[in-house]
């Protein structure tokens, strides 16, 4: 008999040598309450049709096999997602053998699923899990939970990626609790969240490919929908771009992940800052330090992938022969290597494991209302379409006061210019949904154009800074290649000035769409 339950867990990655510091924790030992870890070795085999029509569906059809405890076949299919908690409706039926029988599921839900997406397709076996698994269930606070503790490989034909992971599973209580054991751990042991599932990484696998850059997609916010929803809508999506480019950064995948990462992280601050005065103090300025100093690590790695990939080549391209240039390069991507590496070092960092739990946590629950004062809780859960309007108003009169007499700001004014710009965008791009979509892509258009214009003056001047840093490190040709960039910079930003005045006076001409 088919028996259908909603999963809802939380994966944590952990790194093979810390494991026995983890069994060991003393809070783990007193929520295990006597009960042992039991060790069971797991072997999953994962079926879908040759081009994983099951998983475009969010379903997923295993084969497992229980140690000495024989065989079950489950399929589960996505419920919705709490971003840092998948929740998951979940089918399983045991088996006399390891063969997979589909007819064996009873209950409706599922075999009306497996009739819509199934039964005229051809399923095989495309990946498997090896797997060690230790169990034990916990008692925390008011919460049931199962710890399990994974070690082995995802395979599929001669490939295969190691598996460490943590995962708590709740079974009775609210999501609370499984953050706030981790928290707990994360002093004690380096937990970093995961959302990718052991069953992404054997379809990747599978297809021969590693994953890229994550761009933001649209928040998909209604009118109607609370302010509370709407701002855990915007967490989850800037947690999202965190985890899903972070392995873009450390295996030095794509540098579009880099600044996508960054991008991310961009999105949180504008969030927590438009939503500010209906937040509590406390993990809010906290989750705001946590941001700015993860980002700040990654600065340094932005920086020289811009100039390297970006500026230098328009060097190159006007003086292909000269050897200056040649060895700008060359000490470019010394400093390149050096920022990656302390890219790498921030990832491993308590702060960042830190940002990522407390990210999913106010991602998946009420967290963020802890101490939230009665105005505060009326005004979060009334319609977002009442936040959007005076929000969006108050961005556009910082840009378009700051942005008054555009062409005589000095460098840092341009600066504080351009990160208000952002904030607008990012604004725009969070509360768009709620309006028609043709006035906010006009408006956001025209944002975008005074953005790329005063990041390309930023640019400059990040440059010139990069530059100076490299001049220690080169000949005569070397420097004389300094001041060709250097001059081509200048020259660059005076036509760039030019232009600002224009797309200022543009975007402060157009009707405002939430009007």
């Amino acid at each position: 008999m088919a028996e259908k339950q909603i999963e809802i867990e939380l994966k944590l990655r952990i790194d093979p040598k810390h494991v026995a510091r983890l069994k060991s924790a003393p809070v783990l030992r007193e929520v295990k309450e006597g009960r042992r870890l039991v060790t069971t070795h797991l072997v999953s085999i994962y079926h879908d049709t040759p081009k994983l029509s099951l998983a475009e569906k969010g379903l997923a059809v295993r084969l497992r096999k229980k140690g000495a405890h024989g065989w079950e076949q489950t399929v589960k299919a996505t419920n919705g997602l709490r971003e840092a908690l998948p929740e998951r409706n979940e089918w399983t039926v045991e088996l006399e053998e390891g063969v997979l029988d589909l007819d064996r599921f009873t209950d409706k839900d599922v075999k009306k699923l497996l009739k819509k997406f199934v039964k005229k397709k051809k399923i095989d076996r495309i990946f498997e899990s090896d797997l060690k698994r230790g169990a034990v269930d916990l008692t925390y606070r008011d919460a049931v939970m199962e710890l399990a503790i994974d070690q082995g490989v995802v395979r599929s034909g001669e490939k295969e990626v190691p598996i460490s992971e943590v995962e708590f599973e709740l079974k009775k209580g609210h999501p609370a609790a499984l953050f706030d054991l981790a928290l707990e751990l994360q002093r004690t042991v380096p937990l970093l969240l995961s959302m990718r599932s052991k069953a992404s990484r054997g379809r990747d696998l599978y297809l021969g490919k590693g994953p890229g850059a994550y761009r933001a997609a649209a928040v998909q916010l209604t009118p109607d929908m609370s302010a509370e929803t709407a701002f855990r809508a915007v967490i989850a999506q800037g947690l999202t771009m965190i985890l899903s480019n972070e392995v873009c950064v450390r295996q030095d995948l794509d540098i579009e992940g880099c600044h996508q990462m960054r991008v991310g992280m961009r999105r949180l601050r504008v969030a927590l800052n438009l939503f500010k005065k209906n937040l509590p103090t406390g993990e809010a300025v906290l989750l705001r330090r946590l941001l700015k100093l993860c980002s700040k690590g990654l600065d340094g790695l932005r920086d020289w992938d811009v100039f390297l990939t970006e500026t230098l080549p328009m060097i190159e391209e006007r003086f292909p022969d000269h050897t200056g240039v040649s060895e700008l390069r060359k000490a470019a991507e010394k400093q390149r290597e050096a920022a990656l590496a302390n890219a790498c070092k921030m990832l491993d960092q308590p702060e960042y494991g830190q940002l990522l739990l407390l990210l999913g946590a106010w991602a998946s629950y009420s967290r963020w209302a802890s101490g939230a004062s009665a105005a505060q809780m009326k005004a979060m859960a009334a319609p977002v379409s009442e936040m959007a309007e005076p929000l969006l108003e108050q961005a556009y009169k910082r840009v378009t006061k700051r942005g008054d007499h555009v062409a005589n700001l000095t460098t840092p004014q341009l600066h504080a210019l351009r990160l208000d710009v952002k904030q607008m965008r990012y604004g725009t791009e969070f509360f768009g949904a709620i309006y028609g979509a043709k006035k906010v892509k006009k408006f956001r258009s025209k944002l975008t154009t005074m953005q790329e214009i005063l990041g390309q003056l930023q640019d400059a001047a990040v440059a010139e800074a990069r530059l100076m840093a490299l001049t220690p490190q080169l000949a005569k040709d070397g420097m004389v290649a300094v001041g060709l960039v250097s001059g081509w910079f200048a020259a660059r930003a005076d036509h760039r000035l030019l232009g600002i005045a224009t797309a200022m006076a543009d975007f402060a001409d157009q009707k405002m769409f939430w009007k």
